[in-house]
């Protein structure tokens, strides 16, 4: 009996039965590395496919100014600016906004080619927009006397968005603009009446040697603008505002 049981004990593999290590379940060597392999094909082809999705899109933001033809090197301010205006018609920007950036570019237009003789917009650097922003606040303007802190830097702001619409143009490839210490304007003093000078303004609301009723109706209501005004410092456009609404609420008046 004790042979026979000897005979019928399986074993094997005796190596792993001496060692007590379970026999190892791992994948053949070149299934390991043909997947590697596959997968750095896959990283490769989405890396290459990001690259000319990219390119296509720098190719499709390519501007429209200048022509290949004619780089930015032979583009002039003028040019530059009229495309500019375009833009901002294109835009749909009020008439208010266009007027502003025509005359605001219109006077840097001209200093750059009077004072600077510079007519390229490549050639535009830091030193030309200080000197236009002192050449503003020197010079008499349109109204005969020196332009105040506000009106430079209105100007400013708009020499200011043609910069970077340049930038965005990739007409040049340095924003000016970022060199240059932008104007500050002080906080302004508000002046207001004195105690006697309001009373003379009330004084003078009644016509002089006129005492029908209806110039003692009109003097009681050129008082009443003034004291509203004074009470509650809205502006005249508000005021006109609160007698329009009255008018259309009671059109029998």
């Amino acid at each position: 009996m004790s042979d026979l049981r000897k005979k019928q004990v399986p074993f094997s593999n005796p190596d792993a039965a001496s060692s007590g290590r379970p026999r190892s379940t791992s994948r053949p060597k070149p299934v390991t590395e043909a997947r590697a392999t596959a997968q750095r094909q896959k990283i490769q082809w989405q890396r290459t496919q990001r690259l000319e999705q990219a390119d296509r899109e720098e190719r499709q933001l390519e501007p429209l100014l200048p022509s290949p033809k004619r780089g930015s090197q032979s583009t002039t301010v003028n040019r530059a600016i009229e495309a500019y205006i375009q833009d901002q018609v294109g835009g749909n920007r009020s008439e208010k906004t266009i007027e502003w950036h025509q005359n605001a570019l219109g006077f840097f237009s001209a200093y750059l080619t009077e004072h600077e003789h510079i007519t390229l917009v490549t050639e535009i650097d830091a030193m030309h927009i200080s000197g236009w922003f002192t050449h503003l606040r020197t010079t008499i303007g349109g109204h005969g006397k020196l332009r105040s802190e506000r009106t430079v830097q209105t100007y400013a702001r708009s020499v200011r968005a043609f910069c970077h619409w340049l930038i965005r143009r990739r007409l040049i490839t340095l924003n000016p603009f970022d060199e240059v210490i932008f104007p500050k304007v002080g906080r302004p003093l508000i002046k207001i009446f004195t105690e006697e000078e309001f009373e003379k303004l009330l004084w003078a609301c009644a016509p002089p040697n006129e005492k029908s009723p209806l110039a003692e109706r009109a003097a009681v209501r050129n008082r009443v603008i003034l004291w509203v005004l004074y009470d509650t410092g809205i502006r005249v456009s508000e005021l006109c505002g609160l007698g329009s609404v009255r008018t259309q609420a009671m059109p029998w008046q």
